[in-house]
């Protein structure tokens, strides 16, 4: 329901002196902050003086009551009538008024960015009627009839202002618009801040139950002879697609904040493509999908980080299998110009709404998830795919038919002329055989992640002594004289680089090398860890092999 609060005329340019004073008048009576009130009189002031200069003028009402599109919300409503030529390309009109936010517009496309709600009714020949919506601050109670009534007396007893003073009050509102513009900017830029370090943290604190995991997993699967795997395999399964949130979690993250370092280099586009589809390998096995694949016949090469565009394929590939709920066949098509390469994935899914379309990259979007959609992940991966395909010069779009009829990723890059660079020749490493024996102490608070390294790394001839925390370590180290020492960096009593230091400091670089293990994966811990004396530095949760690897060239 909505009450009438009063009318005046919008006849000439001198008339909007008085359109922008009762504008005014009315967002200090119903409560609008500066802002609000700048942005409504901005708003009903730019459609007036299109009423005059395209129809010869009209009408402004005042009203007060529910918003149109948002329910149990009140608004302040301004509405501008007039009896001119109409708006025959209204539907254009709209278009270019949605699709270009980023321009400081005026008239119509200026007033549907100000205003909270935005209505136009016009015909050829019938005028335009152009209604603006402001919501009232949340929790303002509703106006009685005559509460209404006196505020419309208060109204009309206001004196009106004249143009040197409307002028002079529009350049205090502009003021105070722009220090509140300014502390919003900055509380909007702490959030961010806060939200960065929640993921960073949320990070931290998922790797230290998946580094358990994995290592009991890693245990269970080299000693439990006859046991049942399927439930080591659904395990196994769980916790990849946990590691994959993490990753994804760390990767917005540090995309967000523009921290990602890019290493590129020339490579050929189907090096690319293959290594992001061997990545998915396991998700495309699992679904009973197949990979179809149509290289053009001459290489294309590009110059990218090859780690991380691996990523971005893997992503797409990724999503692809998980969202094809059928066993069918995953196309990847490669096409090319003298100036840029595009790949096409194409999967016969669950595809896209066109609602949900235009969004399908930004940051946590997802479409409902049915029942059937248990694996639906955290809606990142689009996202890390599109930062990282900008930073490298290119572009993604996505393209669907709707729900069911299956989505197309494409991928564009720049194609480069330039020699590919010659790979290094592959180090042969041999099979790791038990017998190497270091003497290793490990340290680390989280009991079941220590005690499963301590036993898998038994496994290869290796001593190993657990402390759960720092002053442990140092103790355990005077009777034990380890030859490695595998420090966590978070415990409970002290840091690990005072823990690193503190072993240093008695047995020397010499006896000891000191390996860093942490779910703390950023440059910064990375920087102090080897300043502190650590030589190697895993993020939690370590590959096995890897870590074994390691030990033996030491």
């Amino acid at each position: 329901m909505r009450h009438r609060i009063l009318a005046t005329p919008v006849s000439s340019n001198l008339s909007l002196v008085a359109v922008r004073d009762r504008s005014r008048q009315i967002g200090e009576l119903f409560g609008l902050d500066n802002l609000q009130r700048t942005r409504f009189i901005t708003a009903v002031s730019e459609i007036a003086r299109n009423a005059v200069q395209f129809a010869g003028g009209g009408i402004l009402t005042f009203f007060v009551g529910d918003a149109t599109d948002s329910a149990d919300t009140q608004c302040v409503v301004a509405q501008i009538s007039d009896k001119g030529p109409g708006i025959a390309n209204l539907d254009a009109v709209m278009l270019e008024a949605i699709h270009r936010p980023g321009e400081q517009g005026v008239g119509i496309s200026g007033s549907r960015r100000m205003a909270d709600g935005f209505f136009i009714q016009s015909q050829a020949g019938g005028g335009t009627t152009v209604t603006l919506e402001m919501f009232l601050p949340r929790g303002t109670p509703r106006l009685t009839v005559r509460e209404l009534g006196n505020l419309v007396e208060q109204l009309t007893r206001r004196k009106p202002q004249s143009p040197v003073e409307e002028l002079e009050k529009q350049n205090r509102e502009m003021l105070l618009a722009l220090e509140e513009l300014r502390r919003k900017r900055s509380e909007l830029e702490d959030a961010d801040v806060r939200k960065n370090e929640f993921l960073a943290m949320l990070a931290h604190e998922l790797r230290n139950p998946l580094a358990a995991i994995s290592l009991a997993l890693e245990l269970e699967a080299r000693t439990a002879e006859g046991r049942p795997e399927k439930t080591l395999a659904v395990i196994g399964r769980q916790t990849a697609q946990l590691s994959r949130m993490v990753e994804d979690l760390l990767d917005v993250s540090r995309l967000t904040r523009g921290k990602v370092e890019l290493h590129t280099e020339v490579v050929r586009v189907d090096t690319l493509i293959d290594g992001g589809v061997e990545m998915a390998a396991a998700e495309i096995r699992r679904r009973g999908h197949k990979v179809k694949i149509s290289y053009p016949a001459e290489p294309v090469l590009v110059r990218v980080d090859v780690a991380r565009f691996k990523q971005v394929f893997n992503n797409i590939v990724h999503n692809a299998a998980r969202y094809t709920s059928q066993p069918d066949t995953i196309d990847i098509s490669v096409t090319s110009t003298a100036n840029e390469v595009s790949v096409a994935i194409t999967d016969r899914g669950v595809g896209i709404d066109p609602a949900m379309l235009p969004r399908v990259f930004d940051l946590f979007a997802q479409a409902g998830a049915g029942i059937g959609r248990q694996d639906a992940g955290l809606g990142i991966g689009l996202t890390v795919v599109l930062r990282l395909v900008q930073d490298h010069g290119g572009a993604v779009r996505a393209y669907s038919e709707g729900v069911g009829k299956g989505t197309r990723i494409v991928v564009t890059l720049p194609v480069v002329h330039e020699e590919l660079a010659l790979s290094e020749p592959e180090l042969i490493v041999d099979t790791i055989v038990p017998g190497a024996g270091h003497r290793i102490l490990l340290v680390d608070d989280n009991r079941d992640s220590a005690d499963a390294l301590a036993d898998l790394l038994g496994m290869y001839g290796h001593e190993c002594r657990v402390a759960y925390d720092g002053r442990s370590a140092i103790d355990i180290a005077e009777a034990f004289a380890p030859t490695i020492g595998v420090v966590d960096l978070g415990l409970p009593d002290m840091p690990g680089f005072d823990v690193a230091k503190a072993l240093l400091a008695r047995h020397g670089a010499v006896q000891l090398t000191l390996v860093a293990l942490s779910g703390y994966s950023a440059a910064s811990y990375q920087i102090e860890a080897h300043a502190a004396g650590f030589t190697r530095f895993f993020v939690k949760p370590v590959a096995i092999e890897e870590l074994v690897e390691y030990l033996a060239s030491r």
